[in-house]
């Protein structure tokens, strides 16, 4: 396995055979209750994994690989799951309420989120998550800040 198909799997959770998205935002989840409220933390983190998920994806769609988006990659769903808990207040239930969300927001894929996923050169991959995570924070950002 090549460094990329580390990355895009998020170090082995895309390998998982059952719901592979999905346990990777709870891996994330529960990592990111665990990481301080900081602006500037959280902010470098997210930065991070956008430019390595968009990289990757990149250089996954480059390859010649005919499916868009395969559910071994799950670097989107990390990415996802952190716009969404972005300086999220360290209460449980907004946790879960955000994990129920963003999972429901990527997996049905309503309205502008089906859309964005057809972007080409590997950035659907990535977009609809983003859009997912972005939505979902503002319902729960709503409900609990």
């Amino acid at each position: 396995m090549n460094f990329n198909n580390l990355l895009i799997r998020y170090f082995g959770l895309g390998n998982i055979r059952f719901a592979p998205g999905s346990f990777a935002s709870l891996f994330i989840l529960i990592l990111w209750y665990y990481v301080p409220n900081n602006f500037y933390l959280q902010f470098f983190i997210l930065l991070l994994h956008l430019i390595i998920g968009f990289y990757s994806c990149y250089l996954f769609y480059s390859h010649d690989n005919i499916d868009n988006d395969p559910s071994y990659i799950v670097i989107d769903e990390v990415v996802g799951m952190i716009v969404c808990l972005f300086l999220m207040p360290k209460i449980i239930s907004a946790y879960i309420t955000a994990f129920i969300l963003f999972r429901f927001f990527d997996i049905f894929k309503p309205s502008i989120i089906q859309r964005s996923q057809k972007l080409t050169h590997g950035i659907g991959i990535m977009v609809d998550d983003l859009i997912a995570g972005f939505i979902t924070f503002l319902i729960v950002g709503g409900l609990y800040f």
